[in-house]
């Protein structure tokens, strides 16, 4: 990284060129199936973000901020093969085992709720579908109504807490109670809308190793978390959007309680981790 080039960028901006460096590295000395083009677009994104990192004009500002929505969704659809290449282990025998001790018929029941009838299922997968636009939601009030400095927090927390969800993929790989796809009308019901969404999910999830911790329970209750702080009014609206996230996960047999149970350790221990690092990130006065 050059010094002009890092001496520009924000807290955030310096922990996204730090992961994508690291992401880079990984993949040209582990070569997974289909490295050069991961190798490619770590890289790109890599001098995108220092390139905007230095931008003056202020046309250039609104794409600053929201360059990093682009970097965490290309940087999870990639992540499969190189998690796979890291670490052979898989954790889905460990997990269901903690789930069945610590939570007993608990998980049985959650998935069962209500009988699982099409209507209600049919909201259900809505509400997991809807998962990104809950932190990009907090993100965009910050950006509105909050002033460069405290949207800088706020933006920092959120990509903390995405990266550090991947961290956990790479040293927890698991799949989760997934359903095969062939069982899933029948097991997991619901009507046109579930269908839909879990067709929708079997081609934008590339990365099916994401299970621990529930990164679906971090990153909605991590924004709900800052909306509280920032914009208490609204506070209701988030934990609602945000308890229907966390509950869908384990409806429709993504995750095991035990990768909620982590989802929400790894929320507060971002909300505790974020000004620290932040502060560390920061550029020298």
């Amino acid at each position: 990284m050059r010094a002009g080039a890092a001496s520009a960028l924000r807290p955030s901006e310096r922990l996204t060129v730090l992961v994508l460096t690291i992401l880079l590295a990984l993949t040209l000395l582990a070569r997974p199936d289909g490295w050069l083009l991961r190798a490619f677009t770590f890289a790109g994104l890599l001098v995108l973000s220092l390139g905007l990192g230095r931008a003056r004009r202020q046309a250039v500002h609104l794409l600053r901020d929201f360059v990093p929505v682009l970097v965490v969704l290309l940087v999870f659809l990639l992540l499969q093969p190189l998690v796979v290449a890291v670490n052979d282990h898989r954790w889905d025998a460990t997990l269901a085992a903690l789930d069945q001790r610590w939570f007993g018929s608990l998980a049985v029941a959650w998935r069962g709720a209500f009988g699982r009838p099409a209507a209600f299922t049919d909201l259900v997968y809505l509400a997991y579908a809807s998962f990104y636009f809950l932190p990009l939601s907090v993100g965009v009030l910050a950006r509105v109504r909050l002033g460069p400095a405290r949207f800088e927090r706020v933006a920092f927390a959120i990509l903390l807490g995405f990266y550090l969800s991947f961290l956990g993929y790479f040293l927890w790989p698991a799949e989760g109670p997934r359903v095969p796809e062939a069982l899933a009308p029948v097991q997991l019901g619901g009507g046109a809308i579930s269908q839909a969404v879990r067709a929708f999910l079997r081609g934008a999830e590339a990365t099916t190793l994401d299970a621990f911790p529930s990164g679906h329970t971090a990153l909605s209750v991590l924004p709900a978390l800052l909306a509280t702080r920032c914009f208490p009014r609204l506070a209701a609206l988030f934990w609602v959007w945000a308890g229907a996230i966390v509950f869908a996960t384990v409806y429709i047999g993504v995750h095991y309680l035990t990768d909620v149970a982590a989802g929400l350790v790894l929320a507060g221990l971002t909300l505790a981790l974020a000004p620290l690092l932040s502060r560390g990130l920061s550029a020298p006065e």
